[in-house]
């Protein structure tokens, strides 16, 4: 087959005092995630999509939370070394499909950055990053504003030499 489809969820607890981090944003927030990384629940989807559509794992697989080099580390590093892992498996990424949800921040004046932040860690075009996000209209922990979770679907073709 030469295309492969990968898809991640992630979702964290926002707590106060944290860092809001997503797809590489700082986003102005009285909460964040008090995770072992900085939490960017984009980029560790991204991860998950990138792992699954090789069939090698999860975020858990390449970065388990017990390794202390992942203590504070960048999520968009892991993106980084994930799409690395897919380049030496003879893959390269076509494109992102991805959406953030966050019930009580709003995420469209931050779009643009994290688009550019992903395209940037997986070494492609911005026209092949899609992030949007929704609120949950206030259903759920997501949706009040005590979770964040975030979805991605990545496609991927062989590299033609």
């Amino acid at each position: 087959m030469p295309f492969r489809i990968g898809s991640g969820h992630d979702v964290h607890c926002l707590v106060e005092g944290h860092a809001l981090v997503l797809g590489g944003v700082h986003v102005p927030s009285a909460v964040g995630f008090a995770t072992h990384s900085d939490g960017d629940v984009l980029s560790h989807a991204l991860v998950d999509a990138l792992a699954g559509a090789i069939a090698d794992g999860d975020l858990g697989t390449h970065f388990p939370e017990d390794d202390p080099s992942a203590e504070d580390a960048r999520s968009l590093d892991f993106v980084r070394h994930m799409v690395q892992v897919v380049r030496l498996e003879g893959y390269e990424v076509a494109n992102v499909d991805s959406f953030v949800v966050l019930g009580t921040t709003k995420l469209r004046p931050h779009l643009d950055g994290m688009r550019r932040n992903v395209a940037d860690a997986l070494g492609v075009d911005l026209a092949q990053v899609s992030v949007k996000a929704r609120s949950n209209d206030g259903l759920g922990d997501v949706g009040a504003g005590r979770a964040c979770e975030a979805w991605a679907n990545v496609l991927i073709f062989p590299i033609v030499d």
